[in-house]
């Protein structure tokens, strides 16, 4: 027993030995790391009590990553350093012995109290664990003026279009009242000035007359007259010693004999207006740029009236004012109806303008159990002659406007 004792003692003497060259090599290696980190520590130790360089130069071996730990004892804050030194490192994977890394904003973050102070242990864990530094943009410089935004408005995805979505009733109701929502206000219009028509009041007028269409038809017509429409071409037969220049509007009308009217000559019936295109020698060429009816050879020409616009003023009422007579429809209608247009026997030297409001009514009969006097219906006046005017049907309540009914103006239009 004593011998194999002594055996495996000698063994063990010799282990240790053999084993001592080892340890040799192991301490020195050891001692050489404990004074590295000594010396890379110098600027963290300054961190470690607040006092961040402002910069910091690259030695051979580092990385953000390492740099990162160094300074805030945290690697991932490396994006913080690259942030801030995008200048001189173009890639963040690779950095360079001798760069300076700008640590300024970092300093000023830090000295600003924006990081937390390690706590107060002596024990070596306590020391090492640094709080992260805040980035500066993700710190307001004063939170009594951060303004913040709500979040944006949830969007729900649909597979509806523009037209199958359903309108409330108050978009129908708004889309249908849009159209009368601050209309001004228009006694006349021309429209309606030139398309009234009026009698002739057996004067002699300057009618050229409208010799038909220039363009031949494509499709052979049935009849020798030529019609012609909007923007069409059309030759005039311009009375004798008249003078025509290009440019001038025209009034192209049909005459009726006023048969029915006495002595109130021939009833003018508008049906278009033309714009002097060419003057030639026996014709002038006219286009048709308005048309209220078909427009044919055997009708007549003149110069058109000016319109004067009454502007938006609103005739105001009186009492007693102007009676007359009506003389009768433009248009011969068994029964009258608004929109029509009918002729009265007072005109300009009457005092009688364009926007006035006439009353047509059967008087009362005196004598008792007649009926009280009746309203039938009202007009405006929309083109006037020297002795006549040409009335809109406004509102009716009895179609039997007989001729020689009376009328009365009951709005007159300020002079």
């Amino acid at each position: 027993m004593r011998r194999t004792t002594i055996c495996r003692s000698n063994c063990a003497a010799v282990l240790a030995l053999a084993a001592l060259p080892l340890l040799w090599r192991v301490l020195p290696a050891q001692d050489t790391t404990q004074a590295a980190q000594q010396q890379d520590t110098t600027q963290a130790a300054a961190a470690f009590q607040g006092q961040l360089p402002s910069s910091h130069t690259v030695v051979r071996g580092e990385t953000l990553w390492s740099i990162a730990q160094l300074y805030y004892n945290d690697p991932l804050l490396w994006p913080e350093i690259y942030r801030l030194n995008t200048a001189v490192v173009e890639d963040p994977h690779w950095i360079y012995p001798g760069e300076v890394l700008n640590l300024s904003e970092i300093v000023s973050v830090v000295r600003g109290g924006d990081t937390v102070s390690a706590r107060p242990d002596t024990t070596p864990a306590a020391a090492d664990t640094i709080a992260a530094v805040v980035p500066m943009d993700t710190i307001p410089a004063d939170t009594t003026q951060l303004i913040v935004e709500p979040p944006p408005p949830t969007v729900v995805e649909t597979n509806e279009t523009i037209f199958d979505r359903r309108r409330t009733n108050q978009q129908v109701v708004q889309d249908v009242l849009r159209a009368y929502v601050h209309q001004p206000y228009r006694p006349v219009r021309a429209g309606e000035f030139y398309a009234a028509g009026f009698l002739s009041e057996a004067q002699r007028l300057p009618w050229g007359q409208v010799v038909g269409a220039t363009a031949t038809p494509a499709i052979h017509r049935l009849s020798d007259r030529t019609s012609a429409t909007t923007f069409q071409e059309i030759a005039i037969k311009p009375p004798r010693n008249a003078s025509y220049h290009v440019g001038d509007s025209l009034l192209l009308a049909r005459l009726d004999p006023g048969l029915n009217f006495g002595n109130w000559g021939d009833v003018v019936y508008p049906i278009g207006i033309a714009r002097v295109t060419s003057i030639e020698k026996n014709q002038v060429l006219s286009e048709v740029v308005a048309q209220f009816a078909r427009i044919h050879e055997g009708h007549v020409a003149m110069p058109l009236e000016p319109f004067r616009d009454p502007g938006q003023v609103r005739p105001t009422p009186v009492e007693k004012g102007l009676t007359g007579k009506l003389l009768g429809p433009r248009d011969p209608h068994s029964i009258a109806g608004a929109q029509q247009f009918y002729f009265i026997d007072k005109g300009r030297r009457d005092g009688v303008t364009i926007g006035d409001v006439f009353e047509v009514y059967k008087p009362a009969q005196g004598f008792a159990g007649a009926a009280s006097e009746e309203v039938r219906a009202v007009m405006m006046i929309v083109h006037t002659r020297e002795r006549s005017a040409t009335g809109l049907l406004l509102q009716i309540s009895n179609p039997a406007l007989d001729q020689g009914l009376p009328v009365r103006l009951v709005k007159k239009m300020p002079s």
